[in-house]
C-alpha cells in the first residue's frame, strides 16, 4: 500500500471550496459536516473535485448518522463511474474570536478508522468567520494523522497538510 508523504498537497477546486464554505456560511452558528471525492494524482497529491454537504449539527458538535451513509452510497457509485474516490470529509468549527481550525479529539476519533482504511483520507476543517485570516487558506485547513515511519502504522498525531484552492 502506498502512503502519502507529509509534503503531499490537497488541491481543492473552487467549486468544491464554494460548496463547503457556503454550507458553513449558511449555518454559521452551528457545525456542519459533509464528504468529498476526487483523485490521488501520480505524485501523491489529492485533487478534490466534488463536495457534498450532509448535515447541520449543534453549536459545538456534528456527527454523521446511519442515514447519511445510506445517502452516500449512490454518490460513491456515481463518482466511481467517473474514476473519483471518496477521499475524506469536511466539517466546520464556526466559532468567532480565535483560531478554530484544528482537529479536536472527536475529529481524531472520526479520522482514525477511516485513515487506517485509506492512508490518503483527509479532513478539512472550515470556519466562515476566518475566511480573511491570512494564516488559513481562505478559512480552511486540511489534516491527516501521521504515519509512523518505522512500521507504517497510522498514529493519532494530527498533521496539517498543505491546502491549495484552484
Amino acid at each position: 500500500m502506498n502512503f502519502p508523504k507529509q509534503s503531499n498537497r490537497v488541491h481543492l477546486n473552487i467549486d468544491s471550496y464554494s460548496t463547503m464554505m457556503n454550507f458553513a456560511k449558511e449555518h454559521s452558528h452551528k457545525e456542519i459536516i459533509g464528504v468529498f471525492f476526487g483523485k490521488i494524482n501520480e505524485n501523491g497529491d489529492i485533487e478534490i473535485s466534488e463536495a457534498y454537504p450532509f448535515r447541520v449539527g449543534r453549536r459545538t458538535e456534528v456527527h454523521l448518522k446511519d442515514s447519511d451513509y445510506e445517502k452516500v452510497l449512490p454518490i460513491i457509485k456515481d463518482c466511481s463511474t467517473r474514476n473519483l474516490e471518496w477521499l475524506g470529509w469536511f466539517h466546520s468549527h464556526p466559532f468567532k474570536r480565535g483560531d478554530h481550525l484544528y482537529m479536536s479529539q472527536t475529529d481524531v476519533s472520526y479520522q482514525y478508522p477511516a485513515q487506517i482504511q485509506n492512508p490518503y483520507w483527509t479532513a478539512i476543517v472550515c470556519n466562515p468567520h476566518q475566511i480573511k485570516d491570512s494564516s488559513t487558506t481562505r478559512g480552511m485547513r486540511a489534516f491527516r494523522l501521521s504515519i509512523n515511519s518505522d512500521d507504517s502504522k497510522i498514529t493519532k498525531k494530527v498533521i496539517e497538510v498543505p491546502l491549495k484552492i484552484e
